[in-house]
């Protein structure tokens, strides 16, 4: 199938563009044996910035942002004849550096007016997949957070984000559309490790868990792939 990436320029978007190609590859070997039944993926990307990926087989860049819905039509329908099937999210709002605590220099509602652009473009085309990656401590998951976490995201620039978050988790929850919502721990670290589910809130998990980016990446294409998470959230770790 065909899917379009929203945030891929990101580290964790980057990585989801190279799941999906991967694993089209190797779709499309065993295809070979099964008279085409199994279709490979290919991925359509919305980018600012061209230059930011690499050109590949069955990866079409696209420019534009996800703030504004002609962009997104455009990544929409440049495939014509191979439309996307799904849509993966992974924006993060911007900062001043890579530092969590850095200053926003998004919008306030960046990543929640972005996403609800795309939804309303997703219905608009009757496409129906929407997997997005949110963070564990958004929504009802930040009961859960360790007693440190919690007035960390209350306190510091980081506020910001789990505001935008939470945004777009209960926004998110009220449209028609097959979501799914990906909460992962701490990302740390970039090796594939094998993914424990904890749920829609974390209940249970460790005082400072963390996943890789990678792990998260499959997790995501996973989630594309399945109907089991649909509209459903789950915190994800190693």
């Amino acid at each position: 199938m065909r899917i379009l990436v929203i945030g891929a320029s990101g580290r964790t978007g980057q990585l989801v563009v190279n799941e999906a190609l991967e694993r089209g590859k190797s779709m499309s070997r065993i295809s070979r044996y099964l008279a085409n039944i199994v279709k490979g993926h290919k991925v359509t990307a919305l980018v600012r910035n061209p230059a930011s990926l690499a050109v590949r087989d069955g990866l079409q860049i696209v420019q534009g942002t996800p703030m504004n819905k002609q962009d997104i039509e455009n990544a929409l329908l440049d495939t014509k004849n191979d439309p996307p099937q799904a849509v993966v999210v992974t924006l993060n709002a911007p900062r001043e550096s890579d530092n969590p605590f850095a200053k926003p220099i998004a919008p306030p509602r960046f990543m929640a007016d972005s996403v609800a652009n795309v939804r309303e473009l997703m219905q608009s085309q009757d496409l129906k997949k929407l997997v997005i990656m949110s963070a564990f401590g958004v929504g009802d998951s930040f009961q859960n957070l360790n007693c440190l976490m919690k007035p960390v995201i209350r306190h510091t620039n980081m506020s910001a984000q789990y505001h935008d978050h939470n945004l777009v988790d209960e926004e998110t929850r009220d449209s028609q559309l097959d979501w799914v919502l990906v909460r992962p721990v701490m990302l740390k670290g970039e090796e594939a490790l094998p993914v424990k589910e904890l749920g829609d809130t974390g209940k249970g998990s460790s005082f400072m868990p963390s996943i890789s980016r990678a792990s998260v990446a499959k997790f995501l294409v996973n989630a594309v792939e399945s109907n089991n998470w649909n509209r459903k959230s789950i915190v994800i770790c190693n």
